[in-house]
């Protein structure tokens, strides 16, 4: 299977620049990975040919402990990988770090631009009333919670946990699609499963999955990893995600096509039980 990836001069993709390093999960057990069998890079893209596999996508919900195993052996070969790292491969490793400033102006770190959408979604439902401002305390919150988190311990992290991204097949369950790839911190690619299924899901099964996710994922990180540190690190990307969520405008209007504001209340009403007084 080729992917094509549009790119800037000689600076490799994201992906490409990840895909040279992929030895390093070639002795997975809990997360299996396509072949890569060639990469080229041309000024103009980078294409990445990959063993094509056949199986069918999961339901995200339904493979929590499997996804947590996952992501706690990413976590561990990949934290020994940077730590070991070259002076090359460290100046490749900053440009990809999530905390660049040319990731965290993406729409999506950025929640608080959406708080007008609140006001807005508030004066034509009284069950939105007072939102807007008891969500802006997030923002003070969410930069103290992502100071912290920049000095943890780095690690791969895929940070795409869709559906789409995932497929089970006999030799077992697959990660696929790298697009979103970063060096980030432990417990972000948790973050970012959970807030996956936290939107697809009503708050029932939601935290059903979220204990079942937690628990695993604590008991599958290596001895030498700080599970606080960790679980910390999952809340600041679960809270980034789902709060951009929630509040942008096309979540809004969806929710109110479907006449299904109080789940999308429910949800607000969760988050805000996140908020550190």
């Amino acid at each position: 299977m080729e992917k094509s990836i549009r790119k800037l001069g000689f600076v490799s993709s994201l992906e490409a620049s990840f895909y040279r390093e992929r030895h390093l999960f070639a002795d997975s057990i809990h997360f299996q990975h396509p072949p890569c069998h060639a990469l080229i890079d041309t000024p103009w893209e980078s294409l990445i040919f990959i063993q094509f596999v056949e199986g069918k996508a999961p339901h995200l919900h339904a493979i929590a402990e499997k996804i947590a195993r996952g992501i706690a052996e990413i976590e561990s070969v990949s934290r020994q990988h940077l730590r070991d790292s070259s002076r090359i491969q460290g100046l490749k490793h900053w440009r990809m770090d999530f905390f660049r400033l040319w990731y965290l102006l993406r729409p999506r770190f950025n929640f608080s631009r959406l708080l007008p959408s609140v006001r807005a979604l508030a004066t034509q439902d009284t069950r939105f009333a007072g939102l807007e401002a008891q969500l802006r305390p997030f923002i003070a919150q969410v930069r103290e919670n992502a100071r912290a988190a920049q000095r943890s311990p780095r690690c791969y992290c895929h940070m795409d946990y869709l559906r789409k991204n995932l497929f089970v097949s006999e030799q077992g369950l697959h990660l696929i699609d790298w697009s979103e790839v970063k060096v980030g911190r432990v417990g972000f690619d948790g973050g970012a499963y959970l807030s996956a299924v936290f939107r697809r899901n009503n708050m029932l099964r939601f935290r059903q999955v979220s204990e079942e996710f937690l628990t695993a994922y604590s008991q599958a990180l290596t001895d030498d990893a700080d599970r606080s540190l960790a679980i910390a690190n999952v809340r600041y990307v679960f809270l980034l995600n789902s709060l951009w969520y929630c509040m942008r405008p096309q979540t809004i209007a969806e929710y109110s096509r479907t006449e299904n504001l109080n789940e999308l209340r429910e949800k607000f009403e969760y988050l805000l039980t996140l908020k550190v007084v």
